[in-house]
């Protein structure tokens, strides 16, 4: 038998060190990779914003505001579709590509993501497996690179994940519940059909909780600012006047944010925050809507006054909740916000209406150019200020013909892909390019 000396000791200790030290770098070096799994996509076009359009409509139950038992189902190309707009939205590309593949009872997720732009491109390549066990889904199988998790060890993460953000992250016990409400997941290489219940109040809490946790500290303090300033505003307005133009209110508002933006040197977070703190206002929504009851209890409910645009309180409801959407999820999401409303009114309710339409796309407008960047978020905080009337921004919407089912609008326009469609949302927005607040930009 070898005698163990001393230096094979010394070797062996040595080796494990090595072993040790290096062990973070082989796992990084199986993590990463040199290509992607995923190639890139080319961003929608628009006939796929149209799909994508068509697939929230389907989807949609008839009455929001009533819980339901929804069926969704989407083919594999509708569901790659929608996540590659959720990158979009998300600002995820183009250094994000993902895709899902189903098969029977379960699917393949696969995500690449580029880390490294230099000589080397560098990239994550994540692979998730899923199968549906008693008719939910379970993550079976998780890889980064040629790095395989161990079954155990991603158990344990997941539990250890799922403590912590229950514990950590306020929305997430509404998230769960959410999740419990998924009566069954069923999937075949053609067909992913998901059984949810519909339940306005939760979906209302879980959107509402969701956006106070992506608040900071800042733009709760701003928001807090701006709702004094419209409390203000309304306690000035005679007891005996019901209803006020927009103008009242935004004149106001910016003048103190062009103030603050010299001060504190941020523009942009000052618009922003003030179309997200007039879309509560306008919408008699609550500012414990953005601040939670605790803060909102602190600085009081400010008297309700009716603002109004063109004498309609829904041109102003429309144009203030547009600017708040797309100042915090971007422009193209507030589109399809806005053009998806329009056709379920067509289908359900009061009938498509492009002075609605109008007035969405002057708030989409309004909040890119206060938020585009510091330079023009200046220099709107200065036009606004400036305001004379509302058709300094808003043209005049009295000679539309609204209210057209989906059988009248097809008539007139065949679909929203009609070359007569684009054309009359061409026109829209030149009128809107036009107004003296935009004209110059």
């Amino acid at each position: 038998m070898a005698k163990i000396t001393p230096k094979i000791i010394s070797l062996i200790l040595r080796t494990l060190l090595v072993l040790i030290v290096s062990t973070p770098f082989i796992i990084l070096l199986l993590a990463i990779q040199t290509g992607p799994t995923i190639s890139y996509s080319s961003p929608l076009r628009p006939s796929e914003l149209s799909q994508i359009e068509g697939l929230i409509l389907e989807n949609a139950p008839i009455s929001p505001s009533i819980a339901s038992r929804q069926q969704l189902r989407l083919n594999p190309h509708e569901l790659n579709l929608l996540l590659r707009y959720s990158g979009d939205v998300m600002n995820l590309s183009p250094n994000w590509a993902a895709h899902m593949q189903l098969y029977e009872q379960s699917l393949r997720s696969q995500v690449s993501v580029k880390i490294s732009d230099s000589i080397q491109p560098l990239y994550f390549n994540i692979t998730a497996e899923l199968r549906t066990e008693s008719n939910v889904l379970k993550l079976t199988s998780l890889s980064f690179g040629k790095l395989q998790i161990p079954q155990q060890l991603l158990n344990f993460t997941l539990m250890r994940v799922r403590s912590r953000l229950q514990s950590s992250i306020p929305p997430f016990p509404d998230l769960s519940e959410l999740m419990t409400s998924v009566g069954n997941v069923s999937i075949t290489p053609e067909w992913l059909d998901v059984d949810l219940l519909w339940d306005p109040i939760l979906l209302s809490r879980l959107g509402n909780g969701a956006q106070r946790f992506f608040i900071s500290n800042q733009d709760r303090q701003r928001i807090i600012h701006y709702y004094q300033i419209i409390a203000e505003v309304a306690d000035a307005i005679p007891v005996d006047i019901r209803a006020v133009s927009l103008n009242t209110f935004l004149i106001p508002l910016f003048t103190s944010a062009q103030e603050r933006s010299r001060i504190r040197g941020n523009p942009i977070a000052e618009n922003r925050a003030i179309f997200q703190t007039l879309a509560t206002y306008v919408n008699e929504e609550g500012i414990e809507q953005l601040l939670g009851d605790a803060v909102a209890n602190t600085i009081g409910e400010a008297r309700f006054i009716e603002i109004r645009l063109q004498r309609r309180q829904d041109l102003a409801q429309h144009l203030v909740s547009t600017a708040a959407i797309t100042a915090s999820a971007g422009a193209d999401f507030a589109e399809l916000l806005s053009t998806t409303k329009e056709a379920y009114d067509a289908r359900y309710r009061s009938g498509f209406s492009f002075s609605d339409l109008t007035a969405n796309s002057v708030g989409v407008t309004l909040s890119r150019r206060a938020t585009q960047d510091p330079a023009s978020a200046i220099r709107m905080q200065e036009r606004i200020i400036s305001i004379q009337n509302e058709a300094d921004y808003m043209p005049e919407v009295g000679n539309n013909r609204d209210g057209l089912s989906e059988s009248d609008f097809n008539a007139l326009y065949q679909d929203r892909n009609s070359t007569q469609y684009q054309e009359r949302l061409s026109e829209i927005q030149k009128l809107i390019n036009e107004r003296p607040l935009f004209a110059g930009f």
